[in-house]
This record gives C-alpha cells, structure tokens and sequence, in this order.
C-alpha cells in the first residue's frame, strides 16, 4: 500500500500537551488566581464596578501582567515544543516520520499555542460562571481580556518561535529572544548617548525614539495601552485594541517567516548557536558593535576619573570592545577558543568601520554641528534649560520667542556657540564653581555654568533641537562677544521678561492681592525682637497703579533682569523681597465672581482653581515700581535691602 503524508498529527499535538503539562498547566493556575479566585475570595466586598475594572487592570501599565505573561510563557512554549530541534537523535527522529515539515512545524507550533489559548479560555469560562453565581458579571471585561490577552500571546509566542528557527542550542533561544525583545530601544539610549559625546549639540533624535519604541513590543503596548474611564469615572474600558490587533499581525507575520526558515533549515545544525548560514556574520558584528556600544560606554563612564572624557578615549574604549565581542561571537559560532587567526582580518576590517564612522562623526562630516538655521527659517524658537538669577518664576522656564530680532539674536548666539566648539567641549567636562570674598566682606560667584536647549520650529515645518553647557565666569560675563555674555544679554532683552511674566494674563484676568513677602521693619510685631522682616499687602487702591508701573518697568528692562551667576551685580541689584501678583481669572465659577477681595490679606477668598500668582523679585532698577511703593508706604531703601544688604547685615550680626 502506498503511504502517504500528512500536514498535522493529532498523536504529537496529544503527546505534547502531555509531556509538558506544567507550563500550560502553571499558565491557567496564575490566570485563575488573578481573575475568578480574586472575584471568589473578595466578593462580599466588590461590586460590578469593581469586576469591570479587574481584568482590565491586567492589561495595561508601564509592564502589565498580561504582558509579561505572555512574554515568560510563549517562550516557555516555543522551548518546550521545539526543543527536538536542538538535539541531532530527536531531530533526526521525527523528521524520520511520515510527515512533511510543513505538518511537523504546524503541530509543534499550534501545541505551543494551545498551551496559552486554552487556558485563557478555560479561565474565562469559569470567570464568568463565578460573576454570574454572585451577580456581579461584567461579560464585555471578561471578553475584552480574553482578546487582548491571546492576541498578545499570539505575538510573543510567534516571535520565540521565529527566534527558534535560528539557533540549535536550547540555551541561545531564551537569549536571542530576550535580547530582540529589547534590543530597539537599548541601542537607541545607547547611540544617543554615544552620539552626544560624537556631535556636538546632539540632544537626542525623537524619530529614532519613536522606531524604537515600535520595534519594542513592551514599551510599545506600555504607551498605546491604557484605561479610559469616561466621564464620571464609571464606564471603564480598554484603549489601544488596534495596536494589539496590530502586534498579533506582526506574530502571524513571524510565525510565516519561521515556517519559511524551519522549510530550509539544515538538521545538522542541532547544538550550533546559529543555525542559518547567512546569520551567522549577522550575528558575530552585531555582538561587536553591541559589545563596542555598551561596554565601551560603560568602561569609558567608569574611568572617567582617571581618563578624560572625550570622543577619542571613548573610541579606544569601542574598538577595543569591540574586538572582544567580535572574537567571542566567533568562538561561540565556531565552538573554538582558537578563532583568532581565521578572524582577525574580518575583525580588523570592522574595527576600520567603526573608526572611519566615529570619525566622520566627530569631525563633523555631515555639517550637523555647524548648522544654523537662518533667522528668515526660524518660525519660532523655544529657549530652555537655563538656570537664572534671581530666584522667581523665570528661576526654571522656556522661553518660547517669535520676534524677528530676538530670533536674530537666538541663531548669532548659536553661531557663536559653534565657533567656541573646543572650548565648550572641554568646559562640559570639568563643570568646575568658583566663589570668593570680596573687600567689603560679600561672598559673590565667580564661575560657574548653566545648560541651553534649543529648539527651532522651521518654516518648512520640521524641527531643530540643539543641547549645549556653557561655562560662565565673571571674564567670559564682561565679554558681550562670548556665548554666555550674549545668553545673559538675550534673557535681559526689554520685553522679554514682561512676556514671560505677564504673557499669560488675559486682559479679562483682575489684580486681586499683591504682597510684599520679605519687607524689613525696625518694629517688627514678633514677640522678643525688635527687627525683622514681614509680608506687607498692598492696600485695594495701589493695585492699579502698582500693575502699571510693573509692566512699564518690564518693557524698559528695569525691572526681570536675569543673571547666570551670583555676581556683585545681581546680588546688588536684586533685593530680598518677592513681589506676589494674584490674579482671578474671569470665567470661574460664579460663585467666586461675586466674592469681595479687599486687596489687603491674600486671595484665599477666591477659590485655588479662580486664581493665579506671578512671583517677581523687586530689583532697585524699578523706579517705577519703586515709586509706587514709596507713595504706599515702603520706604525702598530702608525696608527693601537688597541681596548684598541682607548678607553683609547677617554677616554682621
């Protein structure tokens, strides 16, 4: 009798689901103590509510549990259904039987798959025979869950099973899996990290954050995954399905490439590392260039205080890491320790690549380092990570210019950053402080340093982002040529401040308080001192006035003038006392618009959500604001010391 073939055997499905019970049996157990053991045990306790959101919380979240379920059990899967493959008797055996490779790969894979989906049924079914018993089922949860949680197995399971197809050693398969899993986003961080050291001014590339994050499938479910409560926080549901749907496609895609990969694959390949030809160079310069990534990085941040800490140390570091991983990756492949004479031409060819691209990196071969946008480009531009003085709301802020002048003065600042490339590179490493006394006994900042991000909104609709430090010292500051003589200046501009202040009050928007909160009196009401200082409010009558003569000296530049250094000048010029301006603003409730605020004790009659406060600190430039002051009572010279005053009187004392 002629024999035939077939393209599935229920006898290896039976026997597979058999001999590894454990992993599908462990598998359903977690599952059943998560959901209808969790609705068992609390019930007196839980709601419909509460069963709606059970088994959606095990979806989503930074790693979620059905996430990392899926990834721990869909290798378990593809090791156990697979793992013949790795041995050259068993491998040799099955493909021995009257059964074609397409069936042997389709029953192994579809075993390995029931292992997961069986289960999730199983326990679905009895999640809602238990909800229903109490009363309390939520079908379109337990369903949603169902879904969500085999389409993800689906994926994981499909990608072990694709990493299977490409190594003959059982203990190659759980590390080539893990390290693809993740493998996207640790080389970005990496490259960014080692492109900031390479290019001067890289502060990160978001397209290649963003592919990254696609190829990773846990970050990738951690940010398309999420609960939407709705309004009133009572009809949670899932977001992000079609991203879901959209892996599982993805492991349907691998599950083909691994059937196309296990049609061709070479049974004497059992016990090798990699089990495909053409992979195997893949596989040994992709474990150099990892290895010259991260270890040289590594190696290179922890001897950063024995070596300098520049681009070239950091290259001595990749190549010779890189040559480390480079033989390594041939020993494994060739199961030799003796692979240094048939691989060090190979080797040495990699180490030129390496070099020649760091070096067109550093020398700067593509203009990224000197490019400037022209100002005419340049549709607005955000200024940020600037640490100024004094110490108020612009303490820490963006500033987001559009004005053509001060877009001008953005991109010559730039330039000027560019040309002082080698100065501020070697700067950024050493980050060195300095103060000193002077005659009269004030201590003031000599030296010292703040970051600048740039980042360009184009006419043409992309977008420019630069990262520098910049060094700043008491010489540099007398400079106006250098970069950060020309950052103060730029922050100083007329306007600017009176822009970042006051931007964001609408002309609808009413001055309700102002406080003084450091006004010094002779008299001082506390209980055993004669002296110290107060909070004053201003009487209802000064407000006016007071917000006039404010803006007037934000637009003159008398008033906002930042420092990137505790110098004389600031500390002279800054006073100790904080104006607070406390706004209402005119659409809340109509129960605070009809509130009386008297003007003389703080807004706490508005409520928080109806008002806003500026905190400017008072500089003895203000001659409005001063003024102002005066004519209400503060005597600026006497009750408004400035920073220099308050530490030579406590110095003193």
């Amino acid at each position: 009798m002629r024999s035939g073939t077939s393209y599935f055997n229920f006898t290896l499905l039976r026997k597979n689901l058999a001999r590894f019970w454990p992993i599908w049996g462990l598998y359903g157990f977690l599952w059943l103590v998560l959901l209808p053991v969790q609705v068992l045990v609390n019930v007196e306790y839980m709601s419909r509510a509460d069963t709606r959101i059970l088994p959606l919380g095990l979806l989503t979240g930074s790693l979620s549990v059905a996430a990392a379920f899926s990834f721990f059990f869909g290798i378990l899967a593809a090791m156990a259904v697979f793992s013949y493959l790795y041995s050259s008797r068993s491998a040799a055996f099955l493909h021995a039987l009257p059964l074609r490779r397409e069936g042997l790969f389709l029953t192994n894979y579809l075993s390995g798959l029931a292992f997961l989906l069986v289960p999730n049924a199983a326990v679905f079914l009895v999640s809602v025979a238990v909800e229903t018993a109490f009363g309390v089922l939520v079908f379109s949860s337990l369903f949603t869950w169902l879904v969500v949680v085999s389409l993800l197995n689906l994926f994981f399971y499909s990608f072990a099973v694709f990493c299977a197809m490409f190594t003959g050693h059982i203990l190659a398969l759980p590390a080539f899996y893990g390290i693809l899993n993740v493998l996207a986003t640790g080389l970005c961080y990496l490259f960014q990290d080692m492109a900031s050291r390479f290019l001067f001014g890289f502060t990160g590339a978001s397209w290649l954050e963003d592919v990254a994050t696609w190829l990773t499938p846990i970050v990738f479910l951690a940010y398309h995954t999420n609960i939407d409560y709705g309004a009133g926080n009572t009809d949670p549901c899932f977001t992000g399905l079609g991203y879901v749907f959209l892996l599982a496609l993805a492991g349907v895609v691998f599950a083909g490439l691994a059937l196309a990969a296990y049609r061709r694959r070479q049974l004497e390949s059992a016990g090798d590392v990699v089990s495909v030809f053409w992979v195997r160079p893949v596989f040994q310069y992709g474990v150099a260039f990892c290895c010259a990534i991260a270890l040289g990085t590594m190696f290179d941040s922890i001897f950063a205080s024995l070596l300098p800490r520049n681009a070239w140390v950091l290259l001595v570091w990749m190549l010779l890491w890189g040559a480390f991983g480079c033989f390594v990756a041939a020993m494994l492949l060739r199961k030799s320790f003796w692979v240094f004479k048939p691989c060090w031409r190979g080797c040495a060819v990699f180490l030129a690549v390496l070099t020649g691209a760091m070096c067109l990196m550093e020398l700067d071969g593509f203009g990224f380092e000197t490019r400037v946008p022209a100002a005419a480009q340049v549709k607005s531009v955000f200024v940020s990570g600037v640490e100024t003085h004094p110490d108020d709301n612009l303490h820490w802020t963006t500033y987001g210019i559009d004005d053509p002048e001060l877009i001008e003065a953005v991109t010559q600042l730039h330039r000027r950053i560019t040309e002082e490339k080698s100065a501020l590179e070697a700067a950024a490493n050493t980050r060195t402080g300095g103060w000193t006394v002077g005659e009269d006994g004030l201590d003031v900042q000599t030296a010292g340093g703040t970051s600048l991000h740039l980042t360009y909104a184009l006419t043409d609709g992309s977008v420019m982002e630069r990262y520098y430090y910049l060094p700043v010292t008491a010489e540099t500051l007398a400079d106006p040529d250098s970069p950060d003589a020309m950052l103060q200046a730029l922050l100083s501009t007329p306007g600017l401040s009176e822009e970042m202040y006051l931007g964001g009050v609408e002309e609808s928007d009413r001055l309700v308080d102002a406080v003084l909160t450091a006004v010094w009196q002779e008299d001082y009401p506390g209980p055993g001192q004669k002296s110290g200082y107060t909070q004053e409010y201003l009487p209802a009558q000064a407000l006016t006035e007071l917000e006039e003569a404010v803006r007037a000296d934000l637009a003159a530049g008398d008033l906002g003038r930042r420092y990137l250094l505790e110098d004389r000048e600031r500390l002279e010029n800054c006073c100790y006392c904080d104006l607070q301006l406390t706004y209402r603003i005119a659409d809340a409730g109509s129960e605070n618009q009809n509130t009386k605020v008297s003007g003389t004790a703080p807004a706490a009659s508005a409520t928080q959500s109806s008002t806003y406060t500026i905190t400017i600190t008072l500089q003895k430039s203000a001659s409005h604001t001063m003024a102002v002051l005066e004519k209400y009572g503060i005597d600026p010279d006497t009750m408004l010391p400035s920073q220099a005053q308050r530490q030579l009187s406590e110095g003193q004392s």
